[in-house]
């Protein structure tokens, strides 16, 4: 195998890792949705749907997180809605109390957005 064909597997490998290790705080895929589209996310003991409409290339995200139903209990607590508006290329993230959040993406002119869940971790401020 030739110097350059090492050197070209080592970069893709390397590059590989990188991707690896910037996503590794996402717990599962990205979903995209379309505007006035529905998005079902199940996040442990939680259940999220939603909806946006795209306003002047703003992505107004409303979200239902409630529960997730067992089979034929009654919900012992009520789902609570939450609007945001979310410009273009920005992002606002819905924390479920169970250690995971939800990170919702406006896209370009507010044509798509996409949700990820993501697991929280810890941040230690550094020492002065």
């Amino acid at each position: 195998m030739s110097a350059i064909s090492k050197g070209a597997i080592a970069a893709a490998m390397l590059a590989g890792f990188t991707s690896i290790g910037a996503n590794s705080a996402a717990s599962e895929p990205s979903k995209t949705f379309k505007p006035l589209h529905g998005i079902s996310v199940h996040v442990g003991s939680k259940h999220a749907v939603g909806y946006y409409q795209a306003e002047g290339g703003v992505c107004e995200l409303t979200l239902v997180v409630g529960e997730e139903p067992g089979t034929e209990e009654v919900l012992a607590v009520t789902p609570a809605r939450f609007r945001a508006s979310v410009k273009a290329g920005q992002h606002v993230r819905f924390d479920t109390g169970e250690g995971k959040e939800l990170a919702f993406y406006c896209g370009p002119a507010a044509t798509a957005m996409s949700v990820e869940t993501m697991q929280q971790t810890a941040y230690t401020p550094a020492a002065h």
